[in-house]
């Protein structure tokens, strides 16, 4: 008696088991792509432009927030920042993750980030030799 199990079956109880066994995996694959969260899930952010007035992009000390209560002073486009005279050196893009009302699920485990940016130029702006 020191063969597997499966020889002593009869072929009803063998076709049992491979049924449970069917369907329990048939199950699992069902939880998996119904419960389960997406392994790859888009969500597009704008960043806010933020203004450095306080010329500290060289100290690394301070976050600009784009929401909440410790607010940065924002821009809304670069023809309001030429208008102020805010210099290219002084506006900051930040982006808070996640946004409000949203949370990060645990199962999080890398970020892919893409950045496209909105580049003003003007023809007046010689490049030097």
């Amino acid at each position: 008696m020191a063969g597997a199990i499966i020889e002593n079956m009869s072929t009803k109880k063998l076709v049992i088991v491979g049924v449970i066994l069917i369907l329990f995996q048939a199950f699992s694959f069902m939880v998996g792509g119904l419960i389960a969260p997406s392994p790859t899930t888009a969500v597009h952010y704008l960043a806010t432009k933020c203004v450095d007035t306080v010329k500290t992009h060289h100290k690394g000390s301070k976050w600009f927030m784009p929401w909440g209560p410790d607010q940065c002073s924002k821009i809304r486009d670069f023809d309001e920042a030429m208008a102020k005279r805010i210099e290219a050196n002084n506006i900051v893009f930040a982006v808070h993750i996640p946004l409000p009302n949203r949370e990060m699920s645990p199962w999080f485990q890398f970020m892919l980030v893409i950045l496209q940016f909105d580049i003003a130029f003007k023809m007046q702006n010689q490049i030097g030799e």
